[in-house]
């Protein structure tokens, strides 16, 4: 309980500091009264320490990004990605250590280098879903997520077993507020309900190809779909 409190009383000491306008500290007393267990109280330590790599994405340090809490956004907090446990983590200056944040209470977190994550419903037979974090690409009428996790990779080489992290990546459309598992290439057409020989003259002008460049050839058909509605 003395650690729940510290460490929210951390998280309004950095938004004061950086946002000294009255009503915006009003608006963060007002979450943190509606919402006070915004993150679960428990201590992050990485298990896997054996493991070459790291289970977070992109990378192992944590920096300042941006929290979403209910639609309220707070900016500059320490703020981590952990993709193999579908994880948001923060630091604690006054424990020194890093806290798991409680994700029913998060709508989305921006890294420091603008990478947008949000929650989403689980797609249908999605057995990955975890916590619901998905990398949002594209925001429209028709919109495109990546859910990016880390399991363990086995190499054998002569010499002895590699153990390392590997890094998967689903792509979804979301089509009518659901996110739909990208489909065999030969069924995204009618999907996106898309002009497949239109499409495909797009697509060979941006010298794209499916299997190479995965997600530039989806962020095309998703905005020639949204051009078309």
């Amino acid at each position: 309980m003395i650690q729940r409190i510290l460490f929210i009383f951390f998280l309004m000491m950095q938004v004061q500091i950086l946002f000294a306008q009255t009503n915006f500290i009003n608006r963060y007393e007002q979450i943190i009264q509606s919402y006070p267990e915004i993150h679960t109280g428990t201590q992050y330590i990485e298990q896997r320490r054996s493991l070459d790599g790291h289970p977070y994405f992109a990378t192992s340090k944590m920096e300042n990004g941006t929290l979403t809490i209910s639609g309220f956004v707070f900016e500059n907090i320490p703020v981590q990605y952990e993709i193999w446990d579908d994880l948001i983590l923060s630091f604690s200056s006054a424990f020194k250590q890093k806290m798991i944040m409680n994700h029913a209470k998060i709508d989305g977190i921006v890294l420091s280098d603008g990478t947008i994550f949000t929650k989403k419903s689980q797609p249908d037979g999605f057995i990955f879903h975890k916590n619901g974090f998905y990398r949002e690409i594209i925001k429209g009428q028709t919109g495109l997520y990546c859910k990016h996790r880390k399991q363990r990779k086995q190499e054998t080489s002569t010499a002895e077993l590699i153990r390392s992290y590997e890094e998967v990546e689903k792509y979804f459309f979301e089509i009518k507020g659901q996110l739909v598992a990208v489909p065999a290439k030969r069924k995204i057409f009618p999907l996106l309900e898309l002009n497949k020989k239109s499409a495909r003259r797009e697509l060979r002008k941006n010298g794209l190809r499916y299997r190479k460049n995965r997600e530039a050839y989806l962020k095309t058909l998703v905005y020639l779909s949204n051009e078309g509605e």
